[in-house]
């Protein structure tokens, strides 16, 4: 291992955001292993490739991939990168096992709250536990095939510090790779800002038909409830201590229309027919701000709405 590596990756979940960073740790000279299920036999007979849609799109392959069917075959990893969904973190345990060893740290690329603290709960909190918020616009439009549609950047915390070094060693891999990085040192702030776009975006996307967040900023209704949303999300961070500024929430729908018709995550994830992460997002977001008095009521509006229809 020379000095600008991390050690032995091994990445869990290559999805769109997963399959994308892991990507650009690999093909930026990092031993990335990615663990692929479903996806397993084509990317061994296509390869894995990134498309990047603001350089005109640029396709790269991910050349010298290691891929496996099993993280059994992976082994033991200096670093864990988990990009699955939050859905599926009562199973995650179980499959990340074969990779994790006394000294191996970990990284969640996943949304919502409570994933860091379900890592710690796991595999104790004595170990490098880190958290990437993505703020991004990525897509898997085929099982070999990821495109960047916004390059955005991952925003880096640790649950109640400052970023530990072996923690700034991971953020700095990011940004050698070419990704854009910033350090938080308040991982809960982070989360909240998140949740600023994702709750509304996200939500609406599926409660209202189906529909990419072009048609969101379109539709007065929808627009409206959108804004309630967020400042129902900085209310509940403030009663937490954190100040999430008016112009960060304006902020949200600027950064959004150059977006087009864009398809959030986990709206992709209900036309899939697949679950949706109900309960990381809107869920823990709702019983946070209600624990502490605030009234949330488009979002518990919302939080039903979905419980209604995702799986």
């Amino acid at each position: 291992m020379n000095s600008q590596t991390v050690g032995k990756i091994g990445l869990v979940g290559p999805g769109a955001v997963g399959g994308y960073y892991g990507g650009m740790l690999a093909l930026s000279g990092q031993e990335v292993h990615f663990h692929f299920r479903s996806a397993y036999d084509e990317v061994m007979e296509n390869g894995l490739w990134l498309v990047h849609h603001k350089e005109g799109g640029r396709r790269e392959q991910i050349t010298g991939l290691h891929a496996h069917a099993s993280t059994n075959s992976i082994g033991v990893c200096d670093w864990v990168i988990v990009a699955t969904k939050a859905t599926a973190n009562l199973q995650l345990p179980d499959l990340i096992r074969p990779l994790i060893g006394e000294h191996t740290q970990l990284l969640t690329l996943q949304n919502g709250m409570g994933n860091v603290e379900s890592l710690a709960r796991a595999f104790g909190s004595d170990r490098t536990v880190l958290a990437g918020l993505c703020f991004t616009c990525i897509n898997r439009t085929a099982p070999h095939v990821i495109e960047s549609l916004l390059p955005g950047y991952v925003q880096f915390g640790e649950l109640g510090q400052s970023l530990s070094e072996d923690s700034r060693k991971m953020a700095q891999a990011f940004r050698t790779a070419g990704v854009g990085v910033r350090e938080s040192e308040s991982l809960d702030e982070a989360l909240w800002r998140k949740l600023c776009w994702n709750i509304p975006f996200n939500g609406l996307a599926i409660t209202g038909g189906g529909i990419t967040t072009d048609l969101i900023l379109s539709d007065p209704v929808l627009k409206q409830r959108a804004h309630d949303l967020m400042m129902e999300v900085q209310a509940g961070a403030q009663a937490f201590g954190i100040f999430i500024e008016d112009t960060f929430l304006a902020r949200q729908f600027e950064l959004t229309e150059p977006m087009g018709p864009y398809k959030p995550s986990s709206l992709i994830d209900f036309m899939e027919g697949k679950p949706v992460e109900v309960e990381a997002i809107w869920g823990e977001a709702l019983r946070r701000g209600k624990a502490q008095g605030v009234g949330m009521p488009e979002l518990t509006k919302l939080f039903s709405e979905l419980g209604k229809v995702c799986v």
